[in-house]
């Protein structure tokens, strides 16, 4: 077997390279693991083990990748009974002997079992996973992927297929750069972000953040007897992950403690949601208390500690309900983000952040037909909060002509079937929540870390596969998909297309580019190459805090990603695309320039 060395430690090669069976990955059982490769592919091994200061740990070897698996380890206690809207308690146990670490744990309550309970859910949910090139030593040390799940704050798990690890470890292996990939699960929605005076009263808030924290802590303390290194941690995210990393720059007004070192966020901010306060909160927790039977109680957060899971799951998982985002505590968060961030208190480290080109098509609603419908929905019905004379100058900003709207590059086509003025709500949409924030956040994060901040646009439509999301038909021929009668042939025979020109480069396209999943990259050899690509600038930066190394510069098209700052006062972006398409290219930082900028000064009105 090939082998390739880093920091001193042996790291063997991966048997296969692209074998899209989740299962493997997910299961130790016989039942799981039935489709792996033909046995006289696999190696006979012992179940990795690793010893931890509270016990040991047996994880699963997969033969597939190479790689030891330890999965839902728990990095704090039960969240349930007098734990439950509480800040997470250690876990505090030893134990002799081993404890299986062989599937993925529960995901913390939400809204979507049918989906994210595949590995079950309840409130004894706060677990990590390890995904490592198999045989690392304790001597070994390599750089942390440490990645936090979106889903808006609301739902998720790290047990989606979708967030499978091992592709971009195997990455790395094949980079002979090897990293240690890390996930989590956290508590969403209002088990991890129910806001009253109760609730801060006590000292209880942003839950879902002191998991992460807790978790980041529970890597310093371990990380170590799993080869990974705990002074080279890089977080994380995407969507909501991407808004937690942001926070997380920002705890404690940019306290790092030594949990972290390197950022990565795709499409989010710290600024993307909403910061409301107990005004906004109070009146749903009172309803809360009111509904589980507590009003009558002396202390309504221990009645309401009391109430049966059963019970309390329906009160708060359900789809009608609010959605709860962290909130400006004086404790995690002391002020609004963009305070602290224009104040530069936060981490001062390296960072690597983007926004995919049409953001906005995830947030457009249907049915916006005139300047009337735009104008409504801006003032009255998209909790903004913006006077009419500012709406008004972003409607100027952002004018009814499609060949400057969203999705990017598509002319006067308007997709009147979402709304004749659909384009320009998704322009200002995806403005507001992601590319104005972002531009906010580059600029800040550059002033303190010119040499190492890196700024993208991701810009190439997801592959859709026709047996629906993450069930890739392996047999598909690996054609290019550049011909469209070639792409419908190939849905005709359960493969898969580009995804809907409406759609565009919608949120969370370049999760599949990042993490080189083929079930959801699909089977096109330039949309493979550029997952390589990325995949490899993603490795480079969790090593040296630089995306650019061995396998970014693949393509030999010469193509280096400069820093943010290099652009000057517009700053500079790295265009991330297809070969198809162009191929990847620097751009000045200055699309819808005035209106991105106008957005960031009425953030406040936003509660950012």
């Amino acid at each position: 077997m090939r082998q390739t060395t880093h920091g001193g430690c042996i790291a063997p090669m991966s048997l296969l390279s692209l074998i899209p069976l989740f299962t493997v990955l997910a299961s130790a059982s016989a039942s799981a693991t039935q489709n792996q490769i033909p046995l006289s592919l696999t190696e006979q091994r012992r179940p990795p083990l690793v010893t931890l200061r509270n016990g040991t740990y047996e994880g699963v070897y997969s033969p597939t990748f190479d790689q030891d698996f330890f999965l839902g380890m728990p990095y704090a206690q039960d969240t349930s009974g007098a734990n439950r809207f509480r800040v997470p308690q250690h876990v505090d146990e030893a134990w002799d002997g081993t404890r299986p670490a062989t599937r993925y744990g529960h995901a913390c309550p939400d809204m979507e079992p049918e989906e994210d309970a595949l590995w079950g859910m309840s409130e004894d949910c706060l677990s990590i996973n390890i995904v490592r090139p198999a045989g690392e030593t304790p001597d070994c040390k390599l750089p942390v992927l440490f990645w936090i799940h979106g889903g808006s704050y609301q739902v998720g798990t790290s047990g989606l297929d979708r967030y499978n690890l091992s592709w971009i470890v195997q990455r790395s292996v094949d980079m002979g750069r090897p990293v240690l990939a890390a996930s989590i699960n956290y508590r969403k929605g209002a088990w991890g972000l129910l806001s009253s005076v109760e609730l801060h009263g006590s000292g209880n808030t942003n839950l879902a953040l002191r998991d992460m924290r807790l978790a980041l802590a529970w890597v310093q303390e371990n990380v170590a007897a799993f080869g990974g290194d705990p002074g080279c941690v890089t977080i994380w995210g995407e969507s909501a992950g991407s808004f937690a990393v942001g926070q997380m720059l920002m705890s404690y007004g940019g306290r790092a403690d030594g949990l972290f070192h390197r950022s990565i966020q795709q499409s989010g901010s710290a600024a993307t949601a909403w910061y409301n306060g107990t005004e906004w909160y109070q009146p749903i927790y009172d309803n809360l208390v009111r509904r589980a039977g507590c009003a009558d109680a002396p202390d309504t957060l221990a009645c309401l500690r009391s109430v049966p899971y059963a019970t309390l799951y329906p009160l708060l998982s359900s789809s009608s309900k609010p959605s709860f985002y962290p909130t400006v505590d004086g404790d995690v968060l002391p002020q609004f983000p963009t305070e602290l961030l224009h104040a530069g208190r936060f981490a001062h480290i390296p960072h690597l952040y983007g926004s995919n080109s049409d953001e906005g098509t995830d947030n457009a609603p249907a049915g916006l037909d005139t300047d009337g419908d735009v104008e409504d929905f801006l003032a009255t019905r998209s909790g903004f909060g913006f006077p009419r004379a500012a709406v008004r100058r972003i409607m100027e900003l952002y004018p009814d002509d499609p060949a400057q709207g969203i999705p990017l590059g598509t002319g006067a086509e308007r997709f009147a079937h979402r709304g004749w003025q659909y384009k320009r709500a998704a322009a200002i949409l995806g403005d507001v929540f992601y590319h104005a924030p972002r531009l906010d956040d580059a600029r800040h994060y550059a002033a303190h870390r010119p040499a190492d901040t890196f700024v993208y646009r991701f810009n190439t439509r997801a592959w859709i596969s026709a047996l629906g999301p993450g069930k890739a038909n392996p047999a598909c021929e690996a054609v290019d998909g550049n011909d469209k009668n070639d792409t419908r042939r190939r849905m005709g025979k359960a493969c898969g297309a580009i995804a809907p020109a409406h759609e565009g480069v919608a949120h969370a396209t370049e999760l599949a580019f990042v993490f080189r999943n083929p079930a959801w990259l699909g089977p096109w050899p330039q949309y493979r190459a550029l997952s390589d690509r990325i995949s490899a600038m993603w490795i480079n930066f969790a090593h040296d805090g630089d995306p650019n190394g061995p396998g970014a510069g693949d393509s030999g098209d010469g193509v280096v990603w400069p820093p943010y700052a290099s652009g000057g006062a517009d700053g500079a972006n790295l265009v991330l695309q297809t070969e198809q398409q162009g191929g990847l290219y620097v751009e000045p930082d200055t699309y819808r320039l005035a209106g991105r900028e106008f957005l960031t000064q009425w953030a406040r009105r936003r509660h950012v």
